[in-house]
């Protein structure tokens, strides 16, 4: 039976599936959206219809016969407010919801039993497993923390390793001849990642001469220190993108650096996934939890760590590949391992589809 919604033709027979994203302004987040709905369409496409619905704002009535939550560092130590949205939506629905690829906030914690601030986020995240049991998981450090709570989430990595095209890409070379660097959301109180930042290009520059530099603003220019750092970059003879409110993969000219260097976790993520090597200087828990999953070359974004991981790439140029061939071996693994949790959720809706259609 062939029905109409939206002015489009959709199979009446597939199950209707609502994926709750988190793509706002952050390019990073809508690699997670655009990368999870190619995931989602090439492994699922033929068996579901995906309602795409960002969950930064309320979602509407509908009846879903199961929710995603695609990605993001959603799992935080209080409530977020887009899981308080989740939270309402559900309140008066018995739904599944299943959540893929999800990960811990950038916040401090003293040890994985003390990571849930209040009872209230903690019983919001034991209900979402409870209602399927099918909970992925970016990192070890979010595996662990759901663990300890009794949540036993599958370590599948971020939807946004996931890269299509993959089987066309180019081998990388050796050396590099472009060097990408991203740099953190600065502020006009973070004093210290400014100078940092500051640091971080200059070096690049007086170490790198001959070589051509990019710099990626992920959330744009939207802050008066980012604006001083764009305007600054021609001294540096460096280029700048503005990635906000788009994918990452959309900036097309980024596919054409040989080597990434920053803070930006899905910059990071982005050239792993490309086979390409990307040198992380971790600035908050984000980013160690990614380094303590897939160990690559980093170091902290300090003055010291800058230093240290400029130094390797200027003694070890012509050899930097050879830093990462675990590292492409790993995220060749997650994605076997998401593909199987697919077929997990494949199966899981089918069931109580089955049981619904028995109950009538």
């Amino acid at each position: 039976m062939i029905s109409t919604m939206n002015g489009k033709k959709t199979n009446s027979k597939k199950r209707r599936i609502c994926v709750l994203h988190g793509a706002i302004r952050n390019a990073g987040d809508f690699l997670i959206y655009e990368r999870g709905k190619k995931l989602l369409g090439k492994y699922l496409g033929a068996e579901f219809d995906f309602i795409y619905k960002p969950r930064f704002k309320e979602i509407p009535e509908n009846d879903y016969d199961g929710i995603i939550i695609l990605g993001g560092p959603l799992i935080t130590r209080s409530l977020h407010p887009q899981s308080r949205n989740i939270m309402k939506f559900i309140e008066k629905r018995d739904i599944p919801i299943i959540c893929l690829g999800l990960g811990i906030s950038g916040e401090k914690f003293n040890s994985y039993k003390s990571y849930f601030e209040d009872a209230f986020s903690k019983n919001f995240w034991k209900r979402i497993y409870e209602s399927s049991k099918l909970f992925s998981v970016r990192d070890i450090e979010t595996y662990n923390v759901l663990k300890t709570y009794q949540i036993n989430s599958e370590l599948t990595g971020c939807p946004a390793l996931y890269y299509p095209r993959k089987n066309e890409m180019k081998k990388s070379k050796k050396g590099f001849d472009k060097i990408l660097i991203s740099i953190p959301h600065i502020h006009f109180y973070d004093i210290k990642y400014f100078l940092l930042t500051i640091y971080l290009i200059s070096s690049l520059r007086s170490t790198f001469d001959k070589k051509e530099l990019g710099i990626a603003f992920q959330h744009g220019y939207n802050t008066f220190p980012l604006r001083i750092l764009k305007y600054l970059s021609s001294i540096f003879n460096a280029k700048t993108y503005d990635l906000s409110n788009r994918s990452i993969e959309d900036s097309k000219e980024l596919s054409d650096y040989d080597i990434h260097l920053g803070t930006r976790l899905h910059l990071h993520i982005y050239f792993l996934s490309m086979n390409k090597p990307s040198i992380l200087l971790s600035v908050d828990m984000r980013t160690r939890a990614f380094i303590n999953t897939i160990s690559t070359l980093h170091n902290s974004f300090s003055f010291f760590g800058v230093k240290k991981v400029i130094s390797i790439l200027e003694k070890d140029e012509e050899n930097i590949l050879e830093y990462f061939y675990n590292a492409f071996k790993q995220i060749d693994k997650f994605e076997y391992t998401i593909t199987e949790f697919l077929s997990n959720i494949s199966f899981f809706i089918g069931k109580i589809s089955k049981n619904k259609e028995n109950v009538k």
